[in-house]
């Protein structure tokens, strides 16, 4: 098949794709201090995941097994030096239990991504997919746009330094795992779906790092939280292999107020080429008209790469929805193992076992999933 023909064949499957499924998103924070001192050293954007500067690309092709060019469809769709395109293919197969027995096969992510450049270190950044329709609007809700915000950096031509963004987007919090089954992420205040408007002012360094977002209910689409908010996060790199930082989140909505704290540090051991991540928050939730749960969220991730195509974690997870009763607590253990076969290509193999109560408080769930990711 000519060359031509072929890249037409791969445009027409991805539009088809593009209309046919639903999507979802994230970015390897583990390559955070393991591999560069900040998110920004691979990615435009200050929160990391999306498109890829020019030190991402070369990374995505020196880390896999076989190469081959990292550009938007290999180099074979030019664009001027104003436009970054992108985008991510994911679905996953495999058993889940929790606690029905069944197999499943599902579409995970479906989007296309373009950051236009304009002005004096002005960008525009869209990222754009199907989704499943929300009842009662399913002629205005079956495609979106998951994320659209302007942003001006301070140095556009530099990786750090003063950034602010508005539009919609997800706030910066806690350790920005794209696992968002682990429980920092669905009860930690970031879960799946939760991006929202807001104005974010960052700072990025390669010793430390500031953002600060006050968000508001999203007036369009029914999103899992409807609260308005603040959050904010700072972290501090003590050295090349380690880095501490501190959390907190407050929201509100008609019927409760949320405030959250917490900690998180990442440290890199160099012989076993390991890292180790950690995050802890205390969310305090006031109900009205009475009540007030505690709770415990916390994760401890151990992450190892290897030869260098493979990236093998090992999570534990912890969540007590409310301290002040027994046996609420549920406990997870996670694996993944990640396989980056081309500068595009990720076979994943992702796999949890999780108790209640340790067993105590009800049967035990999990899954084991077989994903494969494409980036566009």
């Amino acid at each position: 098949m000519r060359p031509a023909l072929q890249l037409g064949v791969l445009v027409a499957a991805v539009v088809v794709a593009v209309v046919l499924w639903p999507g979802l998103a994230g970015a390897y924070p583990q390559f955070q201090i393991s591999r560069s001192q900040t998110c920004t050293d691979c990615h435009l954007s200050p929160a990391g995941g999306g498109p890829l500067r020019e030190n991402g690309l070369i990374v995505a092709e020196s880390l896999s097994q076989f190469g081959t060019p990292p550009e938007f469809f290999y180099g074979a769709i030019p664009a001027p030096s104003w436009l970054v395109l992108g985008g991510e293919l994911r679905g996953a197969s495999g058993y889940i239990q929790s606690p029905e027995k069944l197999l499943a096969s599902f579409p995970m992510q479906i989007e296309a991504t373009a950051r236009a450049a304009f002005g004096p270190g002005l960008s525009l950044q869209v990222t754009a997919g199907p989704r499943i329709s929300e009842v009662g609007k399913e002629s205005k809700t079956f495609a979106w746009s998951r994320e659209h915000f302007l942003m001006w950096q301070q140095d556009p031509d530099a990786s750090t330094g003063l950034y602010v963004r508005a539009g919609r987007f997800m706030p910066v919090f806690g350790l920005r795992l794209v696992e968002h089954p682990t429980y920092i992420r669905r009860w930690g205040g970031t879960p799946l779906y939760g991006e929202t408007y807001g104005l974010a002012v960052e700072y990025i360094d390669p010793r430390f790092e500031g953002h600060v977002t006050g968000f508001i209910k999203d007036p369009i689409l029914d999103t899992p939280d409807h609260s308005n908010g603040v959050a904010g996060l700072g972290e501090y790199r003590i050295n090349e292999h380690l880095s501490v930082g501190a959390e907190g989140m407050f929201t509100r909505s008609t019927d409760e107020k949320k405030y959250r704290v917490g900690a998180l540090a990442k440290l890199y051991l160099d012989a076993p080429e390991l890292l180790l991540s950690f995050e802890g928050q205390f969310m305090n939730q006031l109900i009205e008209p009475r009540g007030a749960p505690k709770q415990i969220i916390a994760y401890l991730l151990a992450s190892r790469f290897v030869n260098p195509a493979f990236l093998i974690d090992l999570g534990l997870g912890f969540f007590d929805e409310n301290v002040q009763i027994t046996q609420l607590h549920r406990e997870a253990v996670d694996l993944n193992v990640h396989w980056f076969a081309t500068s595009h290509v990720e076979a994943i193999f992702t796999g949890r076992f999780e108790t209640l109560a340790f067993g105590a408080g009800g049967p035990n769930a999990g899954y084991a999933l077989a994903q494969l990711h494409y980036r566009l």
